[in-house]
């Protein structure tokens, strides 16, 4: 089973998907990110990234999905 999320900021999101399995029997639960902003008030962690981003807190990354021009922006 995989639980996917855009951006990983603190982790909230994730949470909230592992704990929605937790209440079914699984042998394994992968997560991956797109974009792992490494500032997790919660203990998850991605098992697959496509990008690492050293940021601030008061920073923002917005992930644009448009046919074939996928991008993402810090601001």
């Amino acid at each position: 089973m995989f639980s996917v999320d855009d951006v990983l900021n603190s982790g909230t999101t994730l949470i909230y998907e592992i704990h929605h399995f937790l209440k079914t029997p699984l042998k394994q639960l992968k997560t991956a990110v797109l974009v792992n902003r490494n500032h997790k008030k919660y203990p998850v962690k991605a098992d697959y990234k496509g990008i690492s981003l050293s940021t601030s807190l008061q920073e923002h990354v917005n992930v644009l999905f448009e046919p074939k021009k996928n991008r993402v922006f810090l601001d």
